[in-house]
C-alpha cells in the first residue's frame, strides 16, 4: 500500500508541476509572439503611411544637460528588408527599396501567388504582406521581412523550453527523493489508526460477551423481559459491527489477492437465488439478467461477499412492492454489473459519499433500516483491491444504480 500511495503522490505532484511550468512557457512565448505580430503590423502601417518607405530614425536626447545623446530607433525601424509591388492595368512593378535579400523576379512571383490566393493580408515565406487598393484602382502589396524576429522567437522558445525541462527534472528528482519521507508520515498515521481499530474491536469482544452472558442468565432465572431482549439485540448489533470493522481492516491491509479463475455468472446467480427468499419475505422481488459463462480472475470469497453486500443493501433500502434489477454483461472485454432499485429521497447525481465509512443518509436513520454504514465501504475496498471501479448514481431521481466495472 505504501508503494501505491507513493506512486500516486509522485504522479499527481509531478503532473501539477509539469502543467504549471509548461503552461508558463506557453503563455510567455504566446505573449512574445503576440507583441512581435503587433510590431510587424505597426511597421507595415507606417510604411503604407510614408509612401512605401520606413521613416528616418529620430535622435532623442536623454538629458539636455548631458554632453552626449544616443540614437534610439523606434520599434518599426528594426525591419530593414521591405519592398512593395504595384499592380495596375495588368502591369506589375516592383519597388525594391534597396532590398538586398530578394530579387525583383522573386518579388513578382510572390505577388502572383498572393493574387491567386485572393487574400489582402498574410504571410509568405519569411515576409508578411498587406495589400491595399488605391482610388485609381491600383493594387499595392507591401512586404516586410520578419526573419530576424522569427529567429529570435525560435531561439527564445527553445531556450525557455530547455530551462523548463531542466527545472522540471530537478523538481522531479526532489519530489522523488522526498516523497518517501512524506508518504511514511501518512502511513504511520494510517497504521496507528488501523491498529487502534483492531485493538478496540478485540477489547470490546470480551465485555460484550460477558454482558450478553449475564443477560441470558437473568432471562433464564427470571424470564426474558423487554429490557433483557433489548440488551441482547444491541449486543448482537455491536458484534456485527465489530466483525465488519475487522473484515474491513483486513481488506485494506491486504495487498496480495488470492486470485483464481471462476465463473462470475454462476456465483452471482447463486447469490441472487439465496437472496430471493429474503426479498420476497419483505414483499420485494429480484429480477436478474446474467450473461452466461463470464469468467473472472479474482478472490472468490471477497467477490461473493461483494455480491451479498450489494444485494442486502438493495433489499434493505428499496421501496416496498418494488423490483431489484440485476444485470451482468460483458462489455469491451470487461464484466460489468448493474444493480438498480427504486428508493426515496434521491437526486439526479452521483453518490460517491455512500462508499465512505459510517456514512448513512438522514433518511436511512430509522429502526426499519438499521445499519452502520460500513457495507458499501467494504464493497468499495473489495472492488478497488481487484483494480475495478464502483459508482452509485441516479439518472432520474427515482432509481439508484450501482455500477461495477471489474
Amino acid at each position: 500500500m505504501e508503494k501505491a500511495l507513493r506512486k500516486r503522490f509522485i504522479i499527481s505532484t509531478v503532473s501539477i508541476v509539469f502543467g504549471v511550468i509548461f503552461s508558463l512557457v506557453f503563455i510567455i512565448n504566446s505573449l512574445i509572439l503576440f507583441k512581435v505580430n503587433i510590431r510587424i503590423n505597426d511597421s507595415i502601417k507606417k510604411i503604407i503611411a510614408n509612401d512605401g518607405i520606413i521613416p528616418a530614425p529620430k535622435i532623442i536626447d536623454i538629458n539636455e544637460s548631458s554632453k552626449f545623446s544616443i540614437l534610439r530607433l523606434p520599434p518599426h525601424n528594426y525591419y530593414s528588408d521591405y519592398f512593395n509591388i504595384e499592380i495596375s492595368n495588368n502591369k506589375i512593378v516592383a519597388n525594391m527599396n534597396d532590398s538586398h535579400f530578394i530579387s525583383s523576379e522573386r518579388a513578382i512571383e510572390y505577388a502572383n501567388q498572393i493574387l491567386a490566393l485572393n487574400k489582402s493580408a498574410g504571410i509568405i515565406d519569411t515576409y508578411k504582406y498587406k495589400a491595399i487598393t488605391t482610388e485609381n484602382k491600383t493594387t499595392i502589396i507591401y512586404f516586410i521581412d520578419f526573419s530576424p524576429e522569427r529567429i529570435l522567437i525560435c531561439d527564445f522558445f527553445f531556450n525557455s523550453l530547455l530551462v523548463a525541462l531542466i527545472a522540471f527534472i530537478a523538481i522531479f528528482l526532489l519530489i522523488f527523493f522526498y516523497s518517501k519521507k512524506v508518504v511514511s508520515v501518512i502511513m504511520d498515521g494510517y497504521e496507528k489508526q488501523q491498529q487502534f481499530i483492531t485493538g478496540v474491536t478485540h477489547e470490546l469482544k470480551t465485555p460484550l460477551t460477558i454482558i450478553k452472558g449475564n443477560a441470558d442468565v437473568i432471562g433464564i432465572q427470571t424470564g426474558h423481559t423487554m429490557w433483557t431482549k433489548s440488551i441482547i439485540e444491541q449486543i448482537n448489533k455491536l458484534n456485527v459491527l465489530i466483525e465488519y470493522l475487522i473484515a474491513l481492516t483486513k481488506l485494506e491491509e491486504t495487498n496480495v489477492i488470492n486470485r483464481n479463475i471462476f465463473s462470475l455468472s454462476e456465483l452471482l446467480q447463486e447469490t441472487c437465488i439465496f437472496f430471493e427468499g429474503i426479498s420476497r419475505s419483505k414483499d420485494k422481488y429480484i429480477d436478474y439478467e446474467i450473461h452466461p459463462h463470464i469468467l473472472y480472475n479474482g478472490d472468490i470469497q471477497n467477490i461473493e461477499l461483494l455480491f451479498s453486500i450489494l444485494l442486502e443493501n438493495a433489499i434493505k433500502y428499496s421501496l416496498p412492492h418494488s423490483k431489484i434489477k440485476i444485470c451482468l454483461r460483458y462489455i469491451k472485454n470487461k464484466p460489468i454489473l448493474y444493480i438498480s432499485n427504486h428508493a426515496e429521497n434521491l437526486e439526479i447525481r452521483q453518490y460517491d459519499e455512500w462508499f465512505d465509512r459510517f456514512y448513512r443518509a438522514d433518511a436511512s436513520r430509522n429502526s426499519n433500516n438499521s445499519g452502520f454504514g460500513i457495507g458499501l465501504a467494504m464493497a468499495k475496498s473489495i472492488v478497488v483491491s481487484h483494480k475495478g471501479k464502483i459508482v452509485a448514481e441516479s439518472l432520474d431521481g427515482k432509481i439508484i444504480i450501482i455500477k461495477i466495472i471489474f
